[in-house]
């Protein structure tokens, strides 16, 4: 079966990372080919390890160059492909459009998340998404509460169904050189460390964690806060960390290739956004047996037990925040158990074999019924 996984973000995240571990986790029975922005050009080498073949296409946000349409259209009828998996909110404007254009026998489509920045459109995007819904034979939520809330936009319950994010968990095997971690960010190998991973944008709030930061500094002056990630909102943060008085305890490291691999260098992982889908943040912080903070949005709750794998506050709940936060740090052995609860729920629910057989299931039905 010929599968195409085509999908939009400006810099690598979330999306990146799913795709990239479709590429690599489906059984190779499906010929793949991934089609990723050329502002990604750095992670065609991650891909075309993978063995899939790999087009980058000059796609944008939403409006797309008639040509990139024309070579997409191309692109599907010589590869003779069968089915079309269209990742994110951007790419899936266009994307399923053209696979329809194109004579795809089957598309998917994964939002990842169904939130927008704006508010007020919000009611224009949930219309949008219910007329698409007629061109797409599959829309995969990664979370229940999100699925119900597609179904109450008017999408046929038949159409929607749940499936996670899922992470290689042999990424997370080993006892991790801390130290060396550390030593590479720059870090005294002394101390807690509270990590934060991701875009530094509107959706994930990182200013909570600066204003988080300064808090918990108020109680535990040692702490060091690691932020990792770029993004547009990058001069404000540092506006921020410097206004507070935080330039020798907060750290802005930008974005790092695979930085999950740093993750073991933190005694807790936050995530401080205001809507997600199934972050792998999480998945993977708990991958490596960490204590986790994320706010209670989309599939957060889905992921973290409460308590029990680390804790969830409210969006915006800086306070709150910080004192969870404090909690992990003053009872390390409490927070290692939460970490050690937190891998086993990885291994049971959210490992990437799991989800992948789930999903070459899924593929072979679509294309049963056509």
């Amino acid at each position: 079966m010929n599968v195409l996984l085509l999908y939009y973000e400006p810099r690598p995240s979330g999306q990146t990372a799913h795709v990239l571990s479709l590429a690599q986790g489906l059984d190779p029975a499906f010929r793949v080919t991934v089609v990723l922005p050329d502002k990604l050009i750095e992670c065609l080498p991650l891909f075309e390890a993978t063995g899939a073949r790999v087009v980058p296409l000059p796609l944008r946000k939403v409006t797309w160059d008639p040509r990139v349409i024309s070579t997409l259209v191309r692109l599907i009828r010589d590869l003779q492909i069968d089915v079309v998996h269209v990742h994110s909110q951007e790419a899936g404007l266009v994307g399923r459009i053209v696979a329809r254009l194109a004579g795809a026998k089957v598309v998917v489509y994964t939002p990842q998340t169904i939130d927008i920045r704006r508010a007020n459109w919000r009611w224009l995007y949930a219309q949008v998404e219910r007329l698409q819904a007629a061109l797409t034979d599959v829309i995969i939520s990664v979370s229940d509460r999100d699925r119900q809330r597609l179904v109450g936009w008017g999408i046929p319950p038949r159409k929607v169904i749940t499936l996670p994010n899922g992470v290689d968990l042999a990424q997370f095997e080993g006892p991790a050189d801390v130290q060396a971690l550390r030593a590479e960010l720059g870090l005294s190998a002394e101390g807690p460390v509270v990590m934060q991973v991701g875009r530094l944008s509107a959706q994930k709030d990182p200013v909570v964690f600066v204003d988080g930061a300064a808090l918990v500094l108020e109680r535990r002056p040692g702490v060091r806060f690691v932020m990792l990630g770029e993004g547009p909102l990058m001069e404000e943060v540092a506006g921020r960390v410097q206004e507070r008085g935080l330039e020798g305890s907060l750290h802005l490291l930008g974005w790092r290739p695979q930085a999950h691999r740093y993750m073991p260098a933190a005694d807790v992982v936050t995530l401080t956004s205001r809507w997600e889908g199934t972050p792998f943040v999480l998945l993977e912080a708990m991958a490596w047996s960490r204590p986790v903070v994320a706010t209670a949005v989309n599939g957060c709750p889905e992921v973290v037990d409460d308590g029990v794998t680390g804790f969830l506050v409210e969006a915006g709940d800086t306070l709150g925040w910080a004192g969870r936060v404090l909690d992990l740090l003053e009872e390390p052995a409490r927070a290692a158990e939460m970490g050690c609860q937190g891998r086993r729920r990885v291994e049971e629910k959210y490992s990437l074999a799991g989800i992948t057989g789930r999903l070459e299931a899924l593929y072979r039905d679509a294309i049963s019924k056509v």
